[in-house]
């Protein structure tokens, strides 16, 4: 369940990156279609919450993982939204940012060897 929680927030991330890579060459009819944040907030979803499920099955929870798999979420939706012009998706995407450097400055837990 965590590959294919990995492999649905890669597959997100791509269809993010794929209409810039299609104006690179000429489609721009193509690369404003609506499917790509749509798809990519689908597979982001499915992805975050199959790692979560995967995080509660192995009794490995804890709110450094919970706060990771909320940033990425939160990018993913920011971007896709501010892709399909909504408003305010840009304070979505400061929020899952935010919540990035939050997870970075938090510490974790020591390991003994």
């Amino acid at each position: 369940m965590n590959k294919w929680g990995t492999y649905s927030i890669i597959t997100a991330i791509v269809t993010l990156v794929l209409p810039y890579i299609l104006m690179v060459f000429g489609a721009t009819d193509l690369s404003q279609e609506v499917i790509f944040p749509i798809i990519s907030m689908v597979l982001g979803g499915i992805g975050v919450l199959l790692l979560l499920f995967n995080l509660i099955q192995n009794k490995t929870i804890n709110g450094s993982g919970v706060l990771l798999m909320l940033s990425i979420l939160a990018i993913i939706f920011g971007i896709s939204l501010k892709n399909m012009e909504v408003a305010l998706a840009k304070y979505i995407l400061l929020a899952g940012v935010l919540l990035v450097a939050i997870w970075i400055m938090i510490p974790g837990k020591k390991r003994e060897d």
